[in-house]
């Protein structure tokens, strides 16, 4: 079965997603769909719910929990 190009785009934009490599706002902009119509979509297409995009921002957002919490949990005994 041949796939219309509007389709091939949404299933790319979808597996980009489940791969992590899209955040939540972008893929829902390029599918053209809200959140649970998005996550619909990745059930449909036996794709797995996604893991975080990863972005310089989640990186940093690491670093500084890491920075918060190693500290704390060294004392915990």
């Amino acid at each position: 079965m041949t796939r219309h190009p509007t389709q091939q785009r949404q299933l790319k934009v979808l597996r980009d997603y489940a791969a992590g490599l899209l955040d939540t706002r972008r893929a829902i902009e390029k599918a053209g769909e809200d959140y649970a119509e998005l996550v619909i979509a990745l059930a449909k297409h036996d794709l797995d719910l996604p893991r975080p995009a990863d972005t310089a921002k989640r990186q940093a957002d690491i670093e500084r929990a890491r920075a918060i919490l190693q500290p704390l949990l060294r004392n915990v005994r």
